[in-house]
């Protein structure tokens, strides 16, 4: 196998930057789609991300996603959630309508949208109060989101940190509902150290259960895990570190406990990651993620390019890289997808604000042959 070297220009700024890239079998290919932006960020409303997209019965994509107004956009500054879609494949959208508004102290963020086994959504979400206290919430609906539930507490946590990334909800092959977590003391303080963990419904949302354990990564922690199920009924957790290397760790038992964490081989800089297996008989599982480093540099590189991966082998490696997105100057995470009429439709926080492509299936899931 070679090695890639994915070297973006970015070296144009000032000092030396070494740039690494995932050992891959063929060079990347451009998904060659339309990167258009939906929703744009203004003075008013400075950042729009953090979001998750569904597939509904009828067609329609639903994105619901986190909404900054009033300050800068930083994290802990004021947001809420509202939710846009499309009717048409994603051609036009609707315009923003509130899901649900700041009911905390600092904001309300990191969207994620799951189905349950009856029709139900639920629609998980963080509720910050301060920099050492949060809390996961949820909504439901049963009409494919034309309306919602009060909002309903997940977690919960008496003090410190507990925290999802956006998209981290999945429904099991026994219908349970598992949520990927991760909390520390603090964020932004000097005691501030993550740990993964996990949340799961047998019961659509009536009862919530935290696993047994929880998994652990150098330096910074274990931070906005994805999770995914494999074939042989195992999840897989991929972490987020400060290592330059993404994480992984396995449950056997549906989320009631984690393996402990393992560095893979998958360059990585400090950033979230996207895991989900596409449709259809033996499916590869896709992985989105920015594919570069800068060792030593805040977060170990910048949040481009954003880069495709497939996997055949349930994780093992990571192959048919596609560039999603590769401004040098921009900067590209917290994606989403789900798919519709044999393509794969992508929601990120890019550029100018949230953003959008529709990359037809068919380009993507086509294996390589060892060269």
């Amino acid at each position: 196998m070679k090695s890639l070297f994915r070297i973006p220009p970015l070296c144009q700024i000032g000092f030396s930057l070494l740039f690494l890239a995932m050992i891959s079998t063929a060079n990347p290919n451009d998904c060659h789609a339309e990167s258009r932006l939906l929703i744009k960020a203004t003075k008013e409303l400075p950042r729009h991300g953090e979001g998750a997209l569904l597939t509904l019965d009828n067609g329609r994509l639903l994105v619901v996603y986190t909404q900054w107004y009033g300050a800068t956009g930083n994290d802990h500054d004021p947001a809420r959630l509202v939710e846009i879609h499309s009717d048409d494949g994603g051609k036009t959208w609707s315009e923003p309508q509130t899901v649900q508004e700041n009911i905390g102290k600092m904001n309300v963020m990191s969207a994620s949208l799951v189905k349950t086994t009856s029709g139900k959504i639920l629609l998980t979400y963080i509720r910050i109060d301060s920099n050492r206290f949060a809390n996961l919430w949820f909504k439901e609906s049963t009409d494919e989101g034309n309306t919602w539930s009060e909002p309903k507490q997940l977690s919960h946590g008496k003090k410190g940190l507990i925290f999802t990334v956006n998209s981290a909800a999945i429904r099991l092959k026994s219908g349970r509902i598992l949520l990927a977590a991760f909390g520390s003391p603090s964020a932004w303080q000097k005691d501030e150290h993550f740990v993964s963990f996990s949340f799961y419904t047998d019961d659509e949302g009536k009862t919530w259960h935290r696993s047994a354990n929880e998994v652990d990564c150098p330096l910074r922690g274990a931070m906005e895990p994805e999770i995914e199920q494999l074939n042989d009924g195992r999840i897989l957790m991929l972490i987020r570190t400060q290592t330059t290397r993404m994480y992984r760790a396995y449950s056997s038992d549906g989320g009631e406990s984690w393996s402990p964490a393992e560095k893979t081989d998958i360059v990585h800089p400090e950033a979230p990651m996207l895991l989900q297996r596409a449709p259809g008989k033996d499916a590869p599982l896709i992985l989105i993620w920015n594919n570069a480093v800068v060792p030593g540099a805040d977060h170990q590189g910048p949040r481009t390019p954003l880069t495709l991966g497939l996997s055949y082998d349930e994780g093992k490696t990571w192959k048919n890289l596609t560039i999603i997105e590769d401004d040098p100057k921009g900067s590209y995470s917290y994606a989403s997808m789900d798919f519709r009429n044999d393509s794969l439709h992508l929601v990120y926080y890019g550029p100018g604000g949230l953003r959008y492509q529709e990359i037809p299936l068919a380009t993507l899931l086509q294996k390589n042959s060892e060269p």
